[in-house]
């Protein structure tokens, strides 16, 4: 088929219409991407996707046969074995570990998943997501395979991959929750500490299968100190602040020092005299952009929560580029590493928006506030002269987590998620709740579709008897979205319930004086006039956005901003309606990249990139229809994902995990009589 010229007025809807094959491929081959704009040129993209997603099946098919190839014949060896990657190799002058990998794929969509494949063969899923969907659930049965890709077949290819692979792992629970949990448990009993050299000089420590509360705690505590560094006037990138802070917690360097010496210690390190920046250091440059919108005195919302608390303002987030960013060294101490990021609206002096410097500090540092650094001799100088502080007390912090009221009544098994991390077991979900317990608990109300009705601000929280004393919100800034249809929180009989009564009637009760329909706060007034939202407002759009609302992307809504769609300095009210969840880099894309986008109904956002291409995103559901369990006649298997403790002759668990996580390919030897990593005396 090829394209007149009455047809290039609609190549667009010409190229969308075909599959891959020899008929997609001449079109292709008549059209060049440099005479093509905007939806035509998005729509030769996707075309192209399509072929090249048939190509890259052909040649895994042709892969798979020849890893099993007889000379001379058609017919097939049964299967793989040690020396199938070398043909691979061979004809394609590739490692042995990288033809594994390939061969691995190729008999996961000819084999194991065969709907995958055939996906990947008619353009409707491209390798990258096929290769996720045999990944992650390569260690789960075949049967059980099988089903997860059966549910997640129509929907992958509209899914980032990270949130694919929450998917993933959501649905496996969900099919086989005790299976889920006996994997769990195995590979926690596999589990290992890893110090493996980088290439830099440096080294990468790895706690491998630890507990996800433990890990989660870890990554709280740390947070939570490197927040209360940041805090102390420290401008170090806050991704290299969390790695100081868990080294020095590991190496000893700390021990015996209660949270609070902690943070004062590593700030007076960074502000140690005499190590400030000299005059030809130019110092950390104030942020560029004026404000969210772009407007004049537009300070900009901090990437927090409602109270502006968040990664911005001193509170930790979950990486990533607005987390410190690039910079150069100018560090004042080298304990303290990293560049120099842009500085905080709480570090400027007088609230300036110029980054003025203050007395003792270096340029643009700001005015700090560290007892006993400044003129007051205590109480820093008691830290270091011998006095017991007191033991080390675990801080919580701002972690959140998200999971259904039934499952934490313990009325279903059903997995909860961590923004940030991913899915969790509903155990270690009602084990975080109880960690959480002080935290701003938000029950989110849905309608029987799953969609957003009623935000309620949780008043009262179970009973506990060894609930921790002192006000609630006072050490814990953890935010907790309990997931619960309308109709069945009206339902449920609090007497039923044991310690959750209270906190059931309370909510059945604020819920009759709700309207049936539910919907976002009432505007008032000020709404129209004051810039920043009210609380009620910010967690109302947050909850309804979940992740930043910009075609593909998934940062979650409490570590980004939040913009008005149409900018306040041109009469835009902080109201739900003129309100979205957008990261640093896309707020700067709407402001600086030339991208445009509007509201036409709440939650409904239409953007048009600086291509001039369209895209939408719709209002996402807070509750998914979970999938239907199938329990096996007999209990699963369990991956054979490496041996205990008392069997350390195969090293094949140190390969997996590294060719998992991407530290390293690791190609595997046969086994060792002493393995390297368990070296004497153990």
């Amino acid at each position: 088929m090829s394209i007149g010229q009455d047809q290039r007025l609609a190549v667009a809807a010409v190229l969308d219409g075909l599959g891959p094959g020899p008929e997609l491929d001449a079109v292709l081959e008549e059209l060049s991407a440099a005479a093509l704009s905007g939806e035509d040129l998005a729509a030769f993209l996707r075309a192209c996707a399509r072929q090249q997603a048939r190509v890259e099946a052909r040649t895994l098919t042709a892969m798979h046969h020849l890893g099993r190839a007889r000379a001379g014949s058609t017919e097939r060896y049964s299967g793989y074995d040690e020396f199938s990657g070398d043909e691979v190799a061979a004809v394609l002058c590739w490692s042995r570990s990288m033809a594994a990998r390939k061969l691995g794929l190729a008999d996961d969509l000819e084999v194991r998943l065969p709907a995958v494949g055939e996906a990947v063969w008619e353009g409707r899923l491209d390798v990258v997501r096929a290769s996720r969907l045999c990944e992650w659930t390569r260690d789960v049965p075949d049967d059980l395979a099988r089903h997860v890709a059966e549910v997640l077949l129509p929907v992958a290819a509209s899914l980032p991959i990270g949130e694919l692979i929450d998917r993933i792992e959501q649905v496996v629970i969900e099919l086989d929750p005790d299976w889920a949990a006996r994997r769990e448990a195995k590979a926690r009993r596999n589990g290992r500490l890893i110090l493996q050299a980088n290439p830099s000089g440096t080294a990468t420590l790895s706690l491998v299968d630890v507990a996800a509360t433990s890990g989660l705690a870890m990554r709280d505590r740390v947070d939570a100190l490197a927040a209360a560094v940041r805090g102390l006037g420290v401008l170090t990138p806050i991704g290299v602040l969390r790695k100081e802070v868990a080294e020095r917690l590991l190496d000893g360097s700390l021990a015996g020092l209660d949270d609070r010496a902690v943070a004062v210690l590593l700030a007076a390190e960074y502000h140690a005299p005499g190590d400030d920046p000299g005059p030809d250091d130019p110092g950390p440059e104030g942020p560029s952009d004026g404000g969210p919108d772009g407007g004049p005195g537009d300070g900009g919302p901090s990437d927090g929560g409602p109270s502006d608390g968040g990664p911005s303002n001193g509170g930790p987030s979950n990486g990533g580029p607005s987390d410190g960013g690039p910079g150069g060294s100018g560090r004042p101490n080298d304990r303290l590493g990293g560049g120099e990021p842009e500085p905080e609206p709480s570090q400027r002096s007088g609230g300036s928006d110029h980054g003025d410097s203050g007395e003792g500090a270096g340029p643009g540092q700001g005015l700090l506030d560290l007892p006993g650094l400044l003129g007051e001799p205590e109480p820093f100088p008691r830290l270091l002269d011998g006095a017991e502080p007191g033991p080390g007390r675990v801080r919580a912090g701002v972690g959140e987590l998200r999971l259904r009221l039934s499952t934490a009544l313990g009325l279903d098994d059903l997995p909860g998620q961590v923004p940030g991390y991913g899915i969790v077991l509903a155990r270690h979900a009602r084990q975080l709740l109880e960690r959480h317990r002080l935290g701003e608990w938000r029950v989110v109300c849905t309608d029987d579709q799953g969609r957003l009705q009623h935000v309620l601000l949780a008043r009262r929280r179970p009973a506990h008897p060894r609930a921790r004393p002192g006000p609630r919100g006072s050490e814990c800034r953890a935010i907790v979205e309990l997931h619960v249809p309308t109709t069945l929180l009206a339902a449920l009989h609090p007497a039923d319930h044991g310690r959750w009564a209270a906190l059931l009637v309370e909510l059945q009760a604020r819920l009759a004086e709700l309207p049936r329909e539910g919907g976002p706060p009432a505007a008032t007034a000020a709404d129209f006039s004051r810039r920043r939202p009210r609380v009620e407002i910010d967690r109302w759009t947050r909850v309804r956005d979940r992740c930043c609302v910009a075609p593909a992307c998934r940062r979650r809504a409490q570590a980004s901003d939040l913009d008005h769609t149409v900018d306040h300095a041109w009469g835009g009210p902080s109201l739900d309606w003129n309100l979205g969840v957008l990261d640093r880099h896309h707020h700067r894309a709407k402001h600086h990249g030339g991208w445009t986008v509007h509201q036409p109904a709440p939650g409904l956002f239409r953007w048009r990139t600086r291509a001039g291409i369209a895209h939408t995103t719709r209002p996402r559901k807070i509750l998914v229809e979970p999938v239907a369990p199938r329990p096996a006649s007999a209990p699963r298997p369990l991956p054979d994902d490496g041996p205990a403790w008392a069997d350390d002759d195969h090293p094949d668990w140190r390969a997996r995990y590294l060719r998992r996580t991407g530290l390293a390919e690791l190609e595997v030897t046969a086994p060792a009589a002493h393995p390297a990593d368990d070296p004497p005396p153990f």
